[in-house]
């Protein structure tokens, strides 16, 4: 080859070369079809693609990028892809990430991904999916971690409320459901607890955040919007960052520099609530409508939802969601602490709210006449 020309191209869909300056290094064709129902990402979308197909022949790949062949997308949110993946040079089956505008993707994009990808490789607990490799291919950033053969909390979240069912259900069934949740939250609250003492804030702890493997093991992922404390996170601070239904009230109000461990405290509690009561502690038809009432409203007695919960799991959900921080656990290890005792049948240490102090809070609240 004549040194003087640049390294060849290769489209990573169908292998074809292509010129240096094409959009995104793919060829004419396959960018074309790329997001259309006959391309390749479409029909990836159109097929009832699942990890670990059960016995079934090895999915075909779509494209190939470095060392990996990608078979099918996992999941798909507003900063990248997550594909089912084969790293070839060690033969195993990986999850790989990728920034979804490709080699679109601006410097911001770019840095956060990468910091996304950098912050969660300095964690290391069995409840957090670990991070692979981190690398760029012909203009592509990626990065891969282990392959959690399972569904996210979202998808089996009936499995833990069975909301439908409370008054039917019998007392050894309750208890046991009762029992997995706990054990469940108990996990999460561990895993959270190690990226706090790393300085670590995952700051989107939600269900869909949470994967379980083939035991029910949970293992919490997606750092996209983690910040190191007493760090710049390079997002403005005053951005209202993570997801409405599980988002603490110093998040919705905006108070980013503000924002401490207290919020994934937070955060914990309304997954908590929502595997009690079979959804999040606020709802509404627009995100402005449930910030709204995260920053102003208390959540709906979880007796009144479901008439069978557990009072000590209530209490503890409750004090995750309280609206001042420093009312709240004091460490993620304490609401650890707190499951445990619950699980032993020990008194736990959280108190039921009562209702001078109920009373003390709303008029709190309440703007002067």
């Amino acid at each position: 080859m004549d040194p003087r020309e640049p390294n060849p191209i290769f489209c990573p869909f169908c292998g074809e070369s292509v010129p240096s300056d094409a959009p995104r290094a793919f060829c004419p064709s396959c960018l074309l079809g790329l997001f259309g129902a006959d391309g390749p990402v479409g029909r990836r979308r159109s097929s009832n693609f699942r990890v670990g197909g059960g016995g079934s022949a090895a999915p075909a790949t779509l494209f190939r990028l470095n060392d990996y062949e990608l078979h099918g997308e996992i999941a798909s949110g507003a900063m990248g892809t997550v594909y089912l993946a084969r790293q070839i040079s060690l033969n195993r089956a990986v999850a790989l990430k990728m920034i979804r505008s490709g080699t679109l993707a601006t410097g911001p994009e770019i840095q956060m991904f990468k910091r996304e990808a950098a912050v969660a490789a300095t964690l290391d607990h069995p409840n957090i999916v670990p991070i692979y490799e981190i690398g760029e291919f012909q203009g592509h950033h990626y990065f891969s971690m282990k392959l959690i053969d399972g569904d996210n909390l979202a998808e089996r979240i009936s499995e833990f409320t069975a909301s439908n069912s409370f008054a039917a259900a019998s007392k050894s069934e309750l208890q046991a459901r009762n029992v997995k949740l706990a054990r469940l939250m108990t996990c999460l609250a561990h895993a959270v607890q190690h990226a706090h003492e790393r300085g670590v804030l995952h700051r989107d702890l939600k269900p869909t955040n949470i994967l379980l493997d083939e035991e029910g093991e949970p293992h919490l992922t997606d750092f996209g919007l983690a910040k190191v404390a007493d760090s710049s996170d390079g997002m403005h601070s005053r951005a209202i960052l993570g997801t409405p239904a599980y988002m603490s009230p110093e998040q919705a109000m905006g108070k980013g520099r503000d924002v401490t461990t207290a919020a994934d405290i937070y955060s914990l509690g309304a997954i908590l609530y929502e595997l009690l009561a079979g959804r999040p502690p606020f709802q509404g038809e627009s995100a402005a409508e449930i910030l709204n009432q995260v920053k102003e409203r208390e959540p709906e007695p979880l007796k009144k939802i479901n008439p069978t919960v557990d009072r000590d799991l209530a209490t503890i959900a409750l004090k995750c969601l309280a609206k001042n921080p420093l009312a709240r656990y004091p460490t993620a290890q304490a609401l650890a602490e707190d499951l445990e005792r619950f699980l032993r049948g020990e008194p736990i240490q959280a108190r039921p709210v009562g209702l001078a102090e109920k009373l003390y809070r709303w008029c709190k609240r309440q703007p002067a006449r």
